[in-house]
């Protein structure tokens, strides 16, 4: 695929609580996205990204982008996007679009550029959340409306072209699936208990008195496992969770005041069949995480602290350490939350933030021996 490549990064400085150094990726005067932390769209040598671009909430006509963080350029690479899914850290993001008057999901690679249909979606529901990729990339999950009250998991087999629905709930309206990154058997899911969606799609409960929780499923849909968080287990789940790296564990946030999360930490950890979470940090509430490729570090924003920071930590001592300072606002809107992640070599941190009054795109440096103190 031919590009072109435009320069629109801003250097700001270097943030005074760790010296990371702040780059702007991006300044047209349009909403620019980083996608979702729990599944990183980046290349498996930290050099590319990809993120999102539309003009308001809803926009039909959200356009891909890539950006190259050696030469601190971006290119628009698809277009219009209908729905996104990603394989973590493996260099290929897949969406949806729309060609010949056909519905097609597109298999696009951040590295070389190319773009490959790899299957048609024409028939199917309208995929409505951010899917997943299994790590031999053959098998497509996502969520999709059946009819009122009846949200499924839909898979497609991206290389013997059939689709199937593989798990279905009355609640299961933001069911963040995740493909395990190593073997790929295990699909996580979260489940808002008690949600509620109206015929138009309107969000009328986002989840009920139990709270959401955690389970996770086989890739056909069966052998469904409770992880034990949630109540009654933990307070509720913030709706953050992923897995770390290969290790076949996954770390979430619960929901606690401030005092609460200081005193006996809301990032935890567990695995399938564990009978329950251990405690990964503590310190003020982290709220969206995600974690290194590696699976030796945990990245979080603290949404109730001056600066709302993005805060590093170790997934063994537990000892965290603010990265830098987001200055966004955090409002309602999902551009304005910083949804951080570690590119794949470790050495950036990409997040969005609205400091300027438009949503953008950042990065901030990982300065030599940050991560080494984290874990000493």
């Amino acid at each position: 695929m031919s590009v072109r490549w435009l320069a629109e990064s801003v250097r700001r400085g270097r943030d005074p609580s760790s010296g990371s150094e702040l780059v702007q990726l991006t300044s047209s005067p349009v909403i620019s996205d980083c996608i979702y932390g729990e599944q990183p769209p980046c290349t498996p040598d930290g050099v590319r990204i990809a993120f999102l671009r539309y003009l308001h909430s809803g926009d039909p006509n959200r356009e891909l982008w890539v950006c190259d963080l050696e030469a601190m350029r971006v290119a628009r690479v698809g277009g219009p996007v209908l729905s996104v899914g990603c394989r973590a850290y493996s260099g290929f993001v897949y969406y949806e679009t729309v060609k010949r008057g056909r519905r097609v999901l597109v298999e696009l690679s951040l590295e070389t550029l190319e773009a490959e249909e790899v299957f048609d979606t024409s028939g199917l529901p309208r995929f409505m959340v951010l899917g997943t990729v299994s790590p031999d990339g053959r098998y497509y999950v996502g969520m999709a409306r059946l009819g009122l009250r009846r949200y499924a998991l839909i898979r497609l087999d991206l290389r013997g072209g059939e689709w199937r629905v593989i798990h279905e709930r009355p609640d299961l309206i933001n069911p963040h699936p995740q493909f395990e990154p190593g073997r790929g058997l295990d699909v996580l899911v979260q489940w808002n208990r008690g949600g509620l969606l109206d015929e138009a799609g309107n969000i009328v409960r986002l989840v009920g008195e139990e709270g959401a929780t955690l389970y996770v499923i086989d890739r056909d849909g069966g052998s469904m496992r409770q992880l034990p968080v949630g109540r009654p287990y933990t307070a509720p789940i913030t709706g953050h969770e992923c897995w770390v790296g290969r290790t076949g564990e996954v770390v979430l946030t619960i929901g606690l005041p401030w005092r609460e999360a200081v005193e006996r930490g809301n990032v935890l950890a567990v695995r399938p069949g564990e009978a329950s979470a251990r405690v990964v940090s503590k310190g003020p509430p982290v709220c969206h995480i995600s974690a290194s490729r590696d699976g030796r570090f945990f990245i979080g924003d603290e949404l109730s602290s001056p600066g709302k920071p993005i805060v590093v930590g170790s997934m063994r001592t537990g000892r965290r350490a603010v990265l830098c300072r987001t200055m966004t606002s955090a409002g309602s809107a999902q551009y304005t939350h910083p949804h951080p992640y570690m590119t794949a070599d470790n050495g950036w941190v990409i997040f969005n933030s609205d400091r300027t009054g438009v949503p953008q795109l950042y990065a901030a440096s990982v300065p030599d021996r940050f991560l080494e103190s984290l874990e000493g």
